[in-house]
C-alpha cells in the first residue's frame, strides 16, 4: 500500500489502464458514489473488464481503489474509512481513553445510520452494507460497553448510550433476543447511573415485562434497587427480595443465581 501510495494519481490510472481497467478521475468520481467501500468497486472492475493483473499485481486494483477513494473523494466515506476508526476506538479505548474512543465510534454509527435501511430488521442483515475487519454484530455491542466505562468519568456517555440503545433496538427490532436484551437493560441502568430513578424503574419494569424468563433482567433491577439514595436500608433489600421472589415465580432458567443472591440478601440482613 505504500508502494502504490508513493506514486501520482496519473500513475495510478496509467497502470490500471495497463491491467485492462478502464478508468478516468471523472468515471472514477462516478463510480464511488454506488459502492460502500474501495474492495467493493475493485471487484466490480474484475468483474466488468478483463483484467490481465496476475500474481503479485492481483491486489493492485484494490490498493489503486483505496488511494483513488483517499484522494478523490476524501468526502465520501468508506468502509476503509470506517474501519480505521474503529480500530482506533479499539485503541484507544484500551489505553484508558474511552471518552475519546467513543465519539470516534459515534461518528461511525452515524455514518452506518445512512446505509441502514427498513429492510434490515437485524444487525446481520446490515453486515452487507460494512465490510471490515470489525463484524458490526460485535462492534455494536462493544459500543454499547464502553460508551458504560465512559459514563464513569463523563456522564453525558450514558445519555449518548440511552440514545445508542435504543436507536438500535428501534433499527434491528429482530435482532438476537440476548443482544435486545443487553441493550435495552444498558438503557436502564443509564438512566440510575444519571439519578433518573423513576425513568429507570419505568424501564426495568418494561424489561421484566418483555423477558419475563430472562434472570439476568432481574438481577440488573435488584442491583439498582435503592440506587436513589433516599431509600432506607431495610426498604431497598426488601425492594430487592421482590425482584428475586418475582423471579422465582416465572420460574426463570437461571434459577440457582436467584437463590444464591437471595441467601447472600438474607445474610446481609442477619448481619452473618
Amino acid at each position: 500500500m505504500d508502494e502504490v501510495r508513493s506514486f501520482t494519481t496519473e500513475e495510478i490510472i496509467l497502470k490500471l489502464r495497463d491491467f485492462g481497467i478502464n478508468v478516468t478521475e471523472e468515471s472514477f468520481l462516478k463510480e464511488v458514489e454506488n459502492f460502500y467501500s474501495a474492495c467493493d468497486l475493485a471487484e466490480h472492475w474484475w468483474k466488468t473488464n478483463k483484467v490481465t493483473a496476475k500474481g503479485y499485481d492481483q491486489d493492485f486494483p484494490w490498493m489503486a481503489a483505496v488511494v483513488l477513494w483517499e484522494r478523490l473523494a476524501p468526502y465520501i466515506i468508506n468502509s476503509e474509512k470506517l474501519d480505521d476508526m474503529m480500530q482506533e476506538g479499539y485503541r484507544l479505548c484500551s489505553e484508558g481513553k474511552e471518552e475519546e474512543g467513543c465519539r470516534i465510534w459515534l461518528e461511525v454509527w452515524e455514518h452506518l445510520k445512512k446505509r441502514f435501511t427498513p429492510e434490515m430488521k437485524s444487525i446481520n442483515d446490515a453486515e452487507k452494507v460494512f465490510s471490515g475487519l470489525q463484524s458490526l454484530h460485535n462492534w455494536c455491542q462493544d459500543l454499547e460497553m464502553e460508551l458504560s466505562n465512559a459514563g464513569l468519568k463523563g456522564p453525558v456517555f450514558y445519555e449518548k448510550r440511552i440514545e445508542y440503545c435504543r436507536e438500535f433496538c428501534s433499527l434491528f427490532p429482530e435482532t438476537k433476543r440476548l443482544i435486545i436484551e443487553n441493550m435495552k437493560r444498558a438503557e436502564a441502568e443509564s438512566y440510575f447511573a444519571l439519578g433518573l430513578v423513576k425513568q429507570g424503574e419505568k424501564a426495568f419494569q418494561a424489561l421484566v415485562n418483555e423477558f419475563p424468563d430472562s434472570v439476568w433482567a432481574y438481577m440488573a433491577g435488584e442491583t439498582c434497587t435503592g440506587c436513589s439514595g433516599t431509600a432506607r436500608p431495610r426498604a431497598i433489600t426488601t425492594g430487592r427480595r421482590i425482584f428475586y421472589r418475582l423471579a422465582l415465580e416465572q420460574n426463570v432458567v437461571g434459577r440457582e443465581y436467584v437463590l444464591e443472591r437471595l441467601q447472600m440478601l438474607e445474610e446481609e440482613r442477619t448481619g452473618r
